[in-house]
Parts: structure tokens; C-alpha cells; sequence
């Protein structure tokens, strides 16, 4: 569908196709987090989306649920989305909820804790938001490390990036009595296997 809203021209819009809709940015998130959550069933994110966007009578169909939840999620952005092309998320609305907090109320005096904010309008000013700590730790995280740094910047840029890794941590995995068993051997079999060789390159330097 044809996306022909114009901030400069158009009031925001509170209804799709005559449903209203919650317009609200804690709507936007939380449909963001349901459609991100892999335990849920598309049913279920569809059932769950439905029940954020639309706080009165919804649309009967799934097709017609998914396109206002795609309308509603997109339809703010007026540039080029890229076609084929995935990248690593570089932004979390969990991690980051205290930087991107901070930058609002810094720069646009916006609470986002007591104010409602259109979710266009708050996407909007999110992707536009001056330097501030969230810039700078988007663009750790997606900054790429190279050769031709400095061994100073590569160290700096590893730990950066470590301490702001949206990836969830891994269990420390709690071995069994029978596998510790086995890795002890594997390693003390290692051991001797290290040894032998070391012991036939010496026995080879010496009769050169």
C-alpha cells in the first residue's frame, strides 16, 4: 500500500483504513519485541499485535492485521529500505533505554516515562537525534575493525564492543561427573601426545 502521508501537510494518523489505532511509541516497542520474540507462534504475533495496535474493533483478516502492522511499524520512513540485505542489529530498546531516554529529555525536553509521543514522531526524532551517548554506542557497535588501526584502537574498539554486545550472554554450561571424566582424558592425552613430539624433535636435533 502507498504510503502518501506527509508530516509537513498531513495531521498523524490515528486510525487505519477506519479502525483506530493505539498511535502511541510504547505500542510501536512492544510490537517490535513480540514480532522479535522467537518463542512465540505467528499466530500468537499476530493475536498479540492485534491487541497492541488496535484498542477497539480490528480488521477480520490476518493479511489485513499484518499490512497495518507493517503500515504502522514503516510508514513514518520516506527513505529507501535496503533489498536483500541483512545487518546485525546495532540498537536495543532494553540496552539502550536509558541513553535513548537521556537524549530525549536532553535535547527535545521529551520524558519518555510520562509523555505520549506519536510512534512516527518518535521514530522520527530517534533517527535524529544529535551526538549523545546512544549515537556513540550505535556506531561502536556497528563499527568494523580493521588492519589499518592502531593495536591501541583495536583493543579500545574489542572492549567497546564487548561491553555494549546485544547479544545475550550464554549459560555457563554445568558439565556431568562422566563428561569431565572424558575431557580430563582428552587433555591428559593431549599432554602426552605433546610430549612424544617434543621428545622426537629433540632426539632429531641431537643426531643432525
Amino acid at each position: 500500500m502507498e504510503n502518501n502521508f506527509n508530516i509537513l501537510l498531513d495531521p498523524l494518523p490515528e486510525e487505519w483504513q477506519g479502525y483506530p489505532i493505539d498511535s502511541d511509541f510504547q505500542t510501536g516497542i512492544q510490537i517490535f519485541w513480540i514480532l522479535d520474540d522467537n518463542d512465540l507462534s505467528n499466530w500468537e504475533k499476530l493475536a498479540q499485535c492485534r491487541e497492541f495496535l488496535f484498542p477497539e474493533a480490528a480488521p477480520e483478516t490476518a493479511d489485513e492485521i499484518w499490512a497495518a502492522v507493517t503500515w504502522f511499524l514503516n510508514g513514518w520512513n520516506t527513505d529507501n529500505l535496503p533489498k536483500g540485505k541483512t545487518e546485525a542489529p546495532v540498537m536495543s530498546y532494553q540496552k539502550d533505554q536509558w541513553r535513548i531516554w537521556v537524549a530525549f529529555k536532553r535535547q527535545y525536553g521529551i520524558d519518555l516515562n510520562m509523555e505520549k509521543v506519536h510512534f512516527w514522531c518518535f521514530m522520527a526524532l530517534l533517527r535524529n537525534l544529535d551526538e549523545c551517548s546512544f549515537t556513540r554506542v550505535i556506531d561502536i557497535r556497528g563499527k568494523k575493525i580493521t588492519g589499518k588501526m592502531s593495536k591501541e584502537e583495536r583493543k579500545w574498539y574489542r572492549e567497546m564492543k564487548s561491553m555494549y554486545d546485544l547479544k545475550k550472554p550464554q549459560a555457563k554450561r554445568e558439565y556431568t561427573e562422566e563428561e569431565v571424566a572424558k575431557i580430563d582424558a582428552f587433555d591428559e592425552m593431549k599432554k602426552k601426545i605433546a610430549a612424544r613430539k617434543a621428545a622426537a624433535k629433540a632426539f632429531r636435533e641431537m643426531t643432525k
